[in-house]
């Protein structure tokens, strides 16, 4: 794959941004489903419980983490700038968990079944804005983006769906550490590791097409 070029643009900003927000918002409310959270938000969310600490902080330390792999195995030191993503990411995730989440769970199967679809749909969108954007993206998808060079493969349904069941093992492995068993995962897990990655496909089509109008 080729090397990517950062433009600074208004369109380009405002892409950015506007994704890490939907991004937050879909990992927050996938969790509050209790369906099953994302694949890494599994991985989140068990964390939090073994370490005690706040879903924002764990998405921040796993993904710092990841961060450090890539960029030992790519010697790509310009990937630091995910530092910022990390950040904002991070923070929105403990704003929206403190402003509304915090004081809201659904309680009937309806209104989970109603947050989880929504968390399916948001969390891909999020991720696809951040990948247009063509600033430094969110750690998974330059972990995706990093397999995609490995296997020397441009395609990111398959490569998506690897690295999403590597987050729910990693995730169950980190829930039966910290006693709370399975802890996040659930079986909408499952269901959001398959369609993450089409759903990126898509929705990244959708934005060239949109772009190239």
């Amino acid at each position: 794959m080729n090397e990517r070029t950062i433009h600074f643009t208004i369109k380009n900003i405002i892409l950015y941004f506007l994704g890490v927000f939907i991004l937050a918002l879909g990992a927050t409310i996938s969790v509050s489903s209790h369906l099953g959270a994302g694949p890494w938000d599994t991985v989140s969310k068990n964390l939090s419980y073994l370490l005690g600490t706040e879903l924002g902080y764990a998405s921040g330390a796993i993904s710092t983490i990841l961060m450090l792999i890539v960029i030992t195995y790519t010697k790509n030191w310009r990937l630091f700038g995910m530092v910022l993503p990390i950040i904002f990411v991070s923070g929105a995730i403990l704003m929206w968990d403190y402003t509304i989440f915090n004081h809201f769970t659904p309680e009937t199967w309806v209104l989970r079944g109603i947050f989880y679809t929504i968390g399916v749909l948001l969390i891909p969108l999020g991720l696809s804005l951040i990948i247009t954007s063509n600033f430094p993206a969110f750690v998974f998808d330059e972990l995706m983006i990093m397999f995609m060079n490995i296997f020397k493969t441009d395609n990111v349904i398959w490569i998506r769906v690897g690295i999403e069941l590597l987050g729910i093992t990693l995730g169950t492995f980190i829930g039966f550490q910290a006693g709370v068993r399975f802890g996040a995962v659930g079986p909408g897990s499952i269901v959001m590791a398959a369609m993450i990655g089409p759903l990126i496909g898509f929705y990244l089509k959708a934005l060239k097409r949109y772009q190239d109008e």
